[in-house]
């Protein structure tokens, strides 16, 4: 089954309204001609408009700051399951994901990725719409029972030793109608006596989300160029790259869409659930 359709290279604009009106209809955009960080933040929540309650960058992605985040990473410990965090490095490609998975319902709706200087190589970025991949697989006479499962079985979205407390299946509807399905490399059955029969279906969507990512189209964003994504419905990710100049600002809004929007800060490192306010 040819899945690489599920992977898309998003359309470029000129304007906080334009991007609104695509990023809804199709999961993404591109915005040309963003002059720096603070615009590229004030960007972002144009685009949400009124919907917008909190945007701000979460990170500024360079080779030398992963470096130090993924030393931290791997001094944690592996939880009772086995799994082991990892950041893994620059070079390797990434691992598809929804931005602020470890978070559960106080992940982002909205990412936006502004690159203020591109690799000299490599870095290239990848999406992939999971509300179009699921409907791939629906159609598939052998992958059906597949997306049912996503669509329908809860299962644990959280990071190895950092539990989030509830349970969801991988795509769902939000209070607020948006679609959300969900992928990271840590998602597991809820433990119990349906658990191993459950790990097929959740190995089976790992296995697919890859073949996606691996076969699908790589764009490159230019400096002043901002990624926007829908958070809830489209996975991204990046190629490696060597370069250490690289670097992209990870912006990460909410809207009156979010499931639950935090008070403060969240921090990637040590992803603890933000207590209800």
């Amino acid at each position: 089954m040819d899945v690489s359709s599920a992977s898309f290279i998003p359309r470029k604009v000129t304007s906080a309204e334009e991007a609104r009106e695509v990023v809804a209809a199709e999961g993404a955009v591109v915005v040309t001609g963003v002059a720096d960080e603070a615009a590229a933040v004030a960007l972002g929540r144009r685009i949400m408009g009124e919907r917008a309650l909190r945007c701000g960058t979460q990170f500024e992605a360079t080779k030398a700051g992963g470096r130090r985040e993924a030393m931290m990473v791997d001094a944690q410990p592996a939880d009772s399951r086995g799994r082991k965090r990892n950041f893994g490095s620059a070079e390797e490609r990434m691992v598809a994901h929804n931005d602020g998975f470890a978070f559960g319902d106080y992940a982002p709706d909205h990412l936006f990725l502004w690159c203020e200087r591109p690799a000299a190589r490599g870095g290239d970025s990848f999406l992939i719409d999971t509300a179009r991949l699921l409907d791939l697989l629906a159609a598939d006479s052998a992958s059906a029972d597949l997306a049912h499962f996503c669509r329908t079985v809860d299962i644990d979205h959280s990071e190895p030793n950092y539990p989030q407390g509830t349970y969801a299946p991988i795509a769902r509807r939000t209070p607020s109608g948006r679609f959300q399905g969900r992928y990271h490399p840590y998602l597991a059955p809820v433990e119990g006596a349906a658990e191993a029969a459950h790990w097929a279906f959740v190995r089976r969507w790992e296995t697919v989300v890859n073949a996606v990512r691996d076969t699908g189209p790589m764009f490159r964003a230019q400096a002043g160029e901002m990624i926007c994504v829908d958070n809830y419905r489209v996975l991204h990710g990046r190629d490696g790259y060597n370069d250490p100049l690289r670097k992209v600002c990870s912006i990460w809004g909410w809207s009156t869409d979010a499931v639950a929007v935090p008070d403060g800060p969240l921090d990637i490192v040590v992803p603890k659930i933000p207590l209800a306010s």
